[in-house]
């Protein structure tokens, strides 16, 4: 493609102040005009173009969601004067680019430059960086040359790496409580013995040790460790339900944000982590092991909602399939009414036989909002109602999970993170599972 000359502002006050020259004459306008565009052709002919300027990007290979990267665009200048550069590159949809479009930089002869800029990550998954457009100036800066450099460079945005790096040093104990995180005192005799204590208020009469108890001739009670090496199965519905945007993100990437933390909780506690992802088909499934949590990260990545039925069948006759040891299998979705989730509700009801299910339903905060509204007008008095009978409809297939065994947290998306984390410690210092 060859390259395109544009005009700069220089030529166009150059062009704009020979037009008082018709006054003298069609001719000697005419005549002015000509010189200065083949002066400006000139130009733009000495100006540096594709052969004379190698363009290179430098991006960060993975990015969190909602972070910001930067980006660095490089000139090599193999000409012999000095070349002043703009240029902007393509970037895909989930990348916002902060500050300005154009950069303007300067290469010395025979040297090279660079310019950054930053760009913010707003969705999941691979993007793509495209091609960079250059413009380079000629020497009387009268026109401009234009051409594209031809590259791609892709950058891997990852969910919940924030949220995790945020939390990860909360210590599971007096940090996770200052975060909303509650810890919770162990009832039962299950897990690994600890050490004995002297008996205080509120601890569970079954914990005494009696014989330590007539040894030392006050009350002892034995401090349990929460059972280490057991199963954590994050099953992650990517159906229809999943891709409503909720606080500028869809809800699935809520949930993955809260899945990741809870897998690096459940990594620092012993726990084997696995995953199973699915729509209409399974699409993913991992078996519970000491994975690192770069990898599920990666992993999760590559997780897309889409605008199908969710197949819950499938996705639980995989668990029975291959998830054979007894498991706390964490399913991230959402529940519209009993009917409309009869086969979820059907399914997790059966595996509460096998495995301790928790359901983290993400409630939608403006379905609550719309039910909890006044309204004067009639269009909002049939919003609310229409609302509440949603909410209604939703709480009784919720209830209908607990009675069945199934633990629920019902939650915002932006407490899923904390709530999760709370459920999964209660669930280690119950030793429920």
């Amino acid at each position: 493609m060859p390259p395109i000359v544009l005009p700069s502002g220089r030529l166009l006050a150059l062009l704009a102040l020979a037009a008082p020259l018709f006054l003298l004459g069609d001719g000697i306008a005419l005549a002015a005009d000509a010189l200065i565009l083949a002066a400006a052709a000139a130009d733009a002919a000495l100006a540096p173009g594709r052969r004379r300027l190698r363009i290179t990007r430098r991006t960060p290979r993975r990015l969190p969601l909602g972070g910001v990267a930067e980006i660095e665009i490089e000139a090599t200048n193999l000409a012999r004067r000095a070349a002043r550069l703009r240029a902007t590159d393509d970037l895909p949809a989930g990348l916002a680019r902060e500050g300005p479009d154009i950069l303007a930089w300067q290469v010395p002869p025979g040297g090279r430059a660079a310019v950054t800029y930053r760009v913010r990550a707003d969705a999941r998954g691979d993007m793509t960086l495209g091609d960079v457009h250059v413009r380079a100036a000629g020497p009387l800066g009268l026109a401009w040359r234009s051409f594209r450099a031809p590259l791609a460079d892709t950058l891997h945005v990852l969910p919940g790496v924030l949220e995790v790096r945020r939390n990860r040093l909360l210590g599971l104990r007096r940090q996770l409580a200052l975060a909303g995180v509650r810890v919770v005192r162990r009832r039962s005799e299950r897990g690994e013995f600890e050490s004995l204590r002297e008996y205080a208020r509120g601890d569970d009469p079954r914990t005494i040790d009696w014989k330590a108890t007539a040894r030392r001739g006050a009350p002892m009670v034995r401090r349990y460790q929460a059972e280490r090496s057991q199963n954590v199965l994050l099953a992650i519905d990517a159906g229809r339900l999943m891709t409503e945007r909720i606080a500028g993100r869809e809800r699935i990437d809520h949930a993955l944000s809260a899945a990741l933390l809870l897998a690096d909780v459940a990594a620092a506690h012993g726990d084997r982590v696995g995953f199973l992802a699915f729509a209409d088909r399974v699409e993913q499934y991992r078996a519970p092991a000491r994975t690192p949590i770069a990898q599920l990260a990666e992993a999760f990545g590559r997780i897309r909602a889409r605008l199908v039925e969710s197949n819950y069948p499938a996705a639980f006759a995989t668990l029975a399939q291959r998830l054979r040891r007894r498991s706390l299998v964490v399913l991230f979705s959402d529940v519209i009414d009993a009917r409309a989730s009869a086969a979820l509700i059907a399914h997790l009801s059966r595996a509460a036989g096998r495995h301790l299910p928790l359901a983290v339903a993400l409630r939608n905060p403006e379905l609550d909002a719309a039910a909890a509204a006044g309204a004067d007008a009639e269009p909002g008095v049939f919003r609310r109602i229409a609302a509440e009978e949603l909410l209604q409809a939703r709480a009784a297939a919720l209830a209908g999970m607990r009675r069945a065994g199934v633990l629920i947290a019902d939650v915002r998306p932006d407490e899923a993170i904390h709530q999760v984390v709370n459920r999964y410690l209660e669930v280690k210092r119950e030793g429920l599972l």
